[in-house]
């Protein structure tokens, strides 16, 4: 079961790179005057983690440190997407009505 959440989380990340540099995405960021280039550092970044937690997958059958460390990154993942969200919905608004008043 633990293999399963965590190939969930190794996806769930992968989705995030995607979403990280996505053209609404860095449109926002530029049209904030935001500078796009810490959202490609953190490309590598996840992609880091990605590797790290393709290891610890296996390493927490037999290590209960590794299991507690892969569930706080779940935790950190899932507010990564939260505001990868807000983000998406604010790109959305922005492009069907300029007028609107940013949350960022």
């Amino acid at each position: 079961m633990a293999l399963v959440g965590e190939a969930f989380l190794s996806a769930s990340i992968e989705v995030l790179l995607d979403r990280i540099v996505s053209r609404d995405v860095l449109r926002l960021i530029k049209g904030k005057k935001l500078e796009p280039v810490l959202l490609k550092k953190l490309k590598p970044t996840l992609m880091s983690v990605k590797a790290v937690l393709d290891d610890a997958e296996n390493k927490q059958i037999t290590n209960p440190s590794v299991k507690s460390w892969t569930d706080e990154l779940k935790d950190a993942v899932y507010d990564a997407e939260d505001l990868l969200d807000e983000i998406s919905t604010e790109a959305l608004r922005n492009r069907s009505n300029p007028n609107i008043k940013p949350l960022l």
